[in-house]
């Protein structure tokens, strides 16, 4: 009777660890954005394609991390356009003088652009998916 128990319990873990981890494919995608040469301070990353934004994360002192079990989640394998943005004002926030902010950006707005911006990823299954960005400030 207390195998029977034991084997009832095992296959109930099991059965509830079935469910987890990653079942839509998305891998884990790393990396670091320089900007003229220093790492970004703080902003955001995006993998993004026809259909929209397939990955999103935020960019903290140079590294960013998409990871399939973490917080933010992974990128599904395929080619993507990535846009980069850092904001130091927001786009409405309250100055000093008491006006508001149209919001301005650390970078280029061209990073946040999948027309213009020139950075591409292809996230691959299987494979350590590590990217170096390297932004301008005389992007165009």
């Amino acid at each position: 009777m207390k195998s029977l128990a034991s084997l009832s319990v095992c296959l109930l873990v099991l059965g509830l660890c079935s469910g987890c981890g990653n079942s839509d494919g998305r891998v884990e995608v790393t990396g670091e954005v320089t900007f003229d040469g220093k790492p970004l301070e703080d902003g955001n990353i995006t993998f993004g394609g026809p259909q929209g934004a397939a990955g999103a994360g935020k960019i903290v002192n140079g590294k960013f991390s998409l990871s399939e079990s973490g917080d933010e989640d992974g990128v599904q394998p395929g080619s993507y356009d990535v846009l980069i943005s850092s904001w130091f004002e927001e786009r409405g926030s309250v100055r000093p003088d008491g006006s508001f902010s149209p919001g301005s950006t650390r970078i280029p707005l061209s990073y946040l652009d999948p027309k213009n911006s020139g950075l591409k990823a292809e996230v691959k299954s299987g494979e350590k998916n590590e990217f170096k960005f390297e932004l301008k400030s005389d992007a165009k």
